[in-house]
C-alpha cells in the first residue's frame, strides 16, 4: 500500500502550508500600528536575531503573503554595507501578556524573496532596543 492510498485527500485540497496559523488575509495590514506588547516582543526577538547589534524595526505591520499572521520587519547594518533584513511573523496580535515559550510560534524569514516588502523605500524604521 502506498502512502497516498493510506492517507487520501480530496483532489482539490490545498497544500497545508502552516496548519496552526491563521489563513492569510486578503486585506493588507501595512497600515496597522504595533501595540506596546508587539514592540517589546519584536525588539527582544530582533536582539536575539542580530546578537545584540544595532537594530531597527518597522513602525507598522506588513503583509506576509502565504505565510499568514502579522509581519514586522527588522534590520541591522550589514558588514559589507546595506542591511541584513528579517521578517518576524507572529500568528496573533499581542495586547498585553507576553508569549510563553510553549506558545511561541513565531516564524523568522530571512531570504531575500521573503523580505522584499521590508526593503521598500517607503518603509519607515525606528531604533529597536530590547527592554
Amino acid at each position: 500500500m502506498t502512502i497516498a492510498a493510506a492517507f487520501p485527500t480530496p483532489a482539490d485540497a490545498e497544500p497545508d502550508r502552516i496548519a496552526h496559523r491563521a489563513a492569510p488575509s486578503a486585506a493588507p495590514v501595512s497600515g496597522g500600528k504595533l501595540t506596546p506588547a508587539e514592540i517589546a516582543y519584536v525588539n527582544g526577538t530582533a536582539a536575539a536575531i542580530y546578537r545584540r547589534r544595532a537594530v531597527e524595526r518597522a513602525t507598522s505591520l506588513v503583509p506576509t503573503g502565504e505565510v499568514g499572521g502579522y509581519g514586522i520587519c527588522v534590520r541591522s547594518p550589514a558588514a559589507k554595507g546595506g542591511y541584513d533584513v528579517a521578517l518576524v511573523v507572529i500568528a496573533r496580535r499581542l495586547y498585553g501578556e507576553p508569549i510563553s515559550q510553549v506558545d511561541d510560534d513565531t516564524v523568522v524569514l530571512r531570504r531575500a524573496a521573503d523580505t522584499g516588502v521590508c526593503r521598500a523605500t517607503s518603509m519607515t524604521y525606528v531604533s529597536a532596543r530590547a527592554g
